[in-house]
């Protein structure tokens, strides 16, 4: 099988959904199983059987795959399977394709993650039959254009790749059609779409050779976006950073003429809705030039959020760009209590429209987001704890608990919240990454428990069994986020024999991993990471 692997964000959202008949947790030992997931308008067939079995069907039908990546617990996954997954033209053009469902707790989940360069959930990739990877797909953009990027990606198969290069190459060569797939690509989620070093004007310069509006608008986002990475990135660089020269009317007077279309507005929501705060920080944008901008954006996302095609969740992060703007120069301004009563009023409306569990999950979650935003505390912990009678994922929410508790300086809560949550988390990826949180709460919290510390770093070795290893994919970003901290945890309390158990069960561990892999190259690294830390003085 050919990869020629890229990756999914959409760190952009917290959104989040299965009929109570879906087989949301179901598992095998082969590998992924099909999830069929109930629709008034038909059924999803997911492929049941391992990746590669998916992948030589998918050869020998000559079909497309789609592979979508996800978890029970995580919002926009459950965001994804209540809006697009149950859209009638999705389903249609599901038996185009070969979908495969690939749940982050099966086993060998994360050692695939690592093939195809996954990152977060969720993630959806379409590769064409001989398994050479076309595109990615963002999820925050509503239905109807989700599946026309589809369709295209199915029609088109250009790999994005290719694309990439033309357009530093040879840009005349791309065709209307590879500006639209591009504009609508998951960026965020894919840190090798890019040569490295290719500059945010990337995409500026795509911007004024697409002659599709949608496409030009979303592509001058990413621009921006990207421009705002950049200079952050100098900045902890301690790099000097100088506004970009000759564009501050250019991008007021584009990002106007995009809030002044509806189509367009709606056509970049995700930019709009994510990234205000980013984007209106940039040097690109006048003193006089920020009032009537930041005016108009917000005015215009909260007068488009009953908008029909979009989801709940989408609905409610009109109220982002307001809250972000608000609070931008003076963190103790207080919010007028009309505005607190319509952002309530929204909530309400949202809560009592959304019954089923696992639709919840991304619903509240975008809840108990706007409330924190709008330092809303009490109201934001009356949500949780309610939510966790509700939920199909009790462990998410009380996450959330432990986060506020800590926020408001309750430590002891936060960290009740926090060994809480690992204890109802389920999924042996899903307890490792939740057990880890934990640990990474008791170094912050009582990090003169050594025993605690230690223990419950070494408990996290337990979650993962058989097939399901420490050093791949997320597992492994995890578990070196750790190793990291408890090596600046050891060197803060003085004491350099602290975590020699810790680091000794993974030089064990690697000596099981096979050699050549991944996986050993990996395990080999942390401990090399260990080796090269500073004696403790």
């Amino acid at each position: 099988m050919k990869t020629n692997c890229i990756v999914l964000l959409w760190a952009i959202l917290a959104l989040a959904g299965c009929e109570s008949s879906d087989n949301e947790g179901a598992q095998s030992s082969k590998g992924p199983v099909a999830h069929k997931t109930s629709s008034h308008s038909g059924t999803i067939h997911w492929f049941e059987g391992t990746i590669e079995e998916g992948f030589a069907l998918a050869k020998a039908e000559n079909k497309p795959v789609f592979l979508y990546w996800g978890a029970v617990w995580c919002p926009p996954c459950q965001e994804i399977k209540h809006t697009v997954f149950k859209s009638p033209q999705f389903i249609s053009q599901a038996k185009l394709f070969v979908p495969i469902y690939l749940d982050g707790d099966t086993n060998r989940a994360q050692a695939w993650g690592e093939t195809f360069s996954v990152k977060g959930y969720p993630t959806m990739i379409v590769f064409n039959p001989d398994g050479d990877e076309i595109t990615r797909i963002p999820g925050g953009i509503d239905i109807s254009r989700y599946n026309t990027v589809l369709a295209l990606s199915l029609n088109n198969m250009r790999p994005t790749s290719m694309l990439v290069e033309l357009a530093l190459t040879q840009p005349a060569k791309l065709q209307a059609s590879d500006f639209v797939q591009l504009a609508y690509y998951s960026w965020g989620q894919d840190s090798d779409s890019l040569p490295e070093g290719t500059a945010a004007t990337f995409f500026r310069d795509l911007s004024e050779l697409s002659d599709e509006p949608d496409a030009s608008a979303r592509l001058y986002m990413q621009y921006l976006t990207t421009l705002s990475e950049e200079l952050n990135t100098q900045k902890s660089e301690n790099e000097s950073v100088e506004p970009t020269e000759g564009h501050s009317t250019e991008a007021f007077a584009r990002l106007m003429s995009y809030l002044d279309s509806t189509m367009l507005t709606l056509a970049c929501w995700d930019y709009f809705a994510y990234y205000a705060k980013d984007i209106i920080g940039l040097p690109v944008f006048s003193e006089a030039e920020l009032g009537p901008l930041k005016e108009k954006w917000q005015a215009k996302m909260l007068a488009l959020r009953s908008q029909p095609s979009l989801s709940s969740t989408e609905q409610l992060t009109a109220w982002l760009p307001l809250l972000a703007f608000h609070f931008l120069e003076d963190e103790d301004a207080t919010l007028p209590e009309s505005v607190i009563a319509d952002l309530r009023a929204d909530i309400m409306k949202a809560d009592s429209e959304t019954s089923n569990a696992y639709a919840r999950q991304s619903v509240v979650s975008q809840m108990e987001e706007l409330l924190q935003s709008a330092k809303l505390y009490d109201d934001a912990r009356e949500l949780l704890l309610a939510e966790l009678e509700k939920s199909a994922s009790p462990y998410y929410f009380m996450s959330g608990l432990a986060y506020l508790e800590e926020e408001q300086g309750n430590l002891a809560e936060a960290l009740a919240w926090r060994r809480k949550a690992y204890e109802y988390s389920t999924g042996e990826a899903t307890r490792f990454q939740w057990g880890a949180s934990y640990v990474r709460a008791i170094i912050r919290i009582t990090p003169e428990d050594h025993k605690l510390v230690m223990a419950s770093s070494m408990k996290l070795f337990d979650e993962l069994q058989g097939d399901h290893t420490p050093f791949a994919g997320r597992n492994f970003r995890i578990l070196r986020s750790v190793s990291t901290q408890l090596g600046t945890w050891q060197s803060d309390q003085g004491d350099e024999d602290l975590t020699v158990p810790f680091h000794s069960r993974i030089a064990a561990l690697c000596t099981r991993q096979v050699d050549p892999s991944i996986e050993l190259t990996n395990c080999l690294s942390l401990t090399i990471a260990h080796q090269s830390q500073p004696a403790v003085q």
